[in-house]
């Protein structure tokens, strides 16, 4: 139990950082999508040529400066746009357009203080919920998680809206107010039932306050909701061991995870481990060659996935396949080098082998990494 708790709250932590755990697109990232389904290049140039000429007639005109700016935000070109807005922007400091779309700007290139400065002067004469929500994902990408917190909770306030509920919710989640998080993922559900985002967020906020059971139940709920969604599924895939009267659930999401996303390493994976956990937990004689073959494709499609060499080679081990188990281990330690159990268990394989010196070597590295974790 402990050790499946570790490896979720690993994972949550890899998506909170990756910034995957929003689940639906910021502003930031809508306008992004904007961006790429611009017109083909050829007309592009042809309107680009346009405004600049209008430009260059009208250097001191806000339409002229703001349409330019508009015209490169459209095509992604985010640095090419921002001289522009900046520039219509000290002409006309009152639109409101022109000030959001700037600000989203600077957020997408990384200028943060740029951005929140300006969203906080839009603010005092125009408040929206979208100028909250935005500074919402300055202040989270900052790191500035309870300033964060804040911005949702005003854009939510003014914007019922499920997104911004969705917002709030996993804001409240990072900052670890998980009963505030919980009361949002309630009311947000009340208001918007079939919604499998707010699901999943409501499963996550169950899972860290220690209510697995709630957890598993909420997320096998998502993924069947939307089963094109993989997050619901790489939670899921984590889960293995800490909900024993879920557990049957839990497999039959991941063997749905490997039918809809096909091309997918972890969906592979996961249902491995979930399929192999569930046999031995049911005292059936595990498949051994069929969890090979799933772990094998996994590597296949992602050669770099060191979890998945390492149970494969665990999985040899378990068959007295020592040769092919520590060729699995030691490709694990060469993509992970700090993967400790990896360490430990081709000590274990090398000293079986005769290989005593190999045996020690692992042993130190093994020993050495535990000493550092326990610090």
């Amino acid at each position: 139990m402990r050790e499946a708790s570790h490896r979720f709250h690993a994972l949550l932590l890899a998506l909170l950082i990756l910034n995957i755990f929003s689940f639906g697109m910021s502003s930031a990232a809508q306008s992004e999508k904007v961006g790429t389904n611009s017109a083909g290049a050829g007309a592009g140039a042809g309107v680009e040529r346009s405004l600049k000429e209008a430009l260059r007639r009208e250097p001191e005109s806000f339409d002229a400066n703001h349409n330019l700016g508009e015209f490169y935000i459209r095509q992604g070109k985010l640095n090419a746009a921002i001289p522009f807005l900046e520039k219509a922007q000290q002409i006309n400091s009152t639109q409101y357009t022109n000030g959001h779309d700037l600000a989203l700007a600077y957020f997408q290139v990384g200028k943060f203080s740029e951005s929140r400065s300006l969203i906080q002067s839009i603010l005092k004469w125009k408040e929206t919920a979208e100028l909250h929500s935005l500074l919402g994902d300055v202040e989270e990408k900052a790191g500035n998680l309870v300033a964060s917190a804040e911005e949702y909770q005003r854009a939510a306030r003014m914007d019922e809206s499920e997104q911004n509920l969705l917002d709030l919710g996993n804001s409240l989640i990072k900052i670890n107010a998980f009963d505030a998080a919980i009361q949002i993922f309630s009311y947000s559900l009340g208001k918007y039932p079939g919604s499998a985002k707010l699901r999943v967020g409501m499963g996550i906020a169950r899972y860290s306050r220690g209510d697995y059971g709630d957890a598993v139940k909420l997320l096998c709920e998502a993924a069947d909701m939307d089963p094109a969604d993989s997050r619901p599924y790489l939670f899921l895939g984590e889960m293995y061991g800490v909900s024993v009267e879920m557990a049957d659930e839990i497999t039959k999401r991941m063997a749905q995870f490997v039918k809809y996303h096909p091309e997918n390493a972890l969906a592979h994976y996961y249902y491995a481990i979930n399929l192999w956990q569930g046999q031995r937990a049911a005292g059936q004689a595990v498949d051994f060659n069929r969890i090979e073959a799933m772990l094998k494709r996994a590597i296949a499609l992602d050669a770099k996935l060191s979890p998945a060499h390492f149970e494969l080679g665990v999985l040899y081990s378990d068959q007295e396949k020592y040769r092919e188990a520590i060729d699995a281990l030691k490709r694990t330690v060469s993509l992970q080098f700090d993967h400790a159990k990896a360490h430990y268990r081709l000590a274990q394989l090398y000293q079986r082998t005769g290989q005593k010196a190999l045996a020690a070597r692992e042993m130190e590295i093994h020993k050495r990494l535990k000493d550092r974790e326990a610090k």
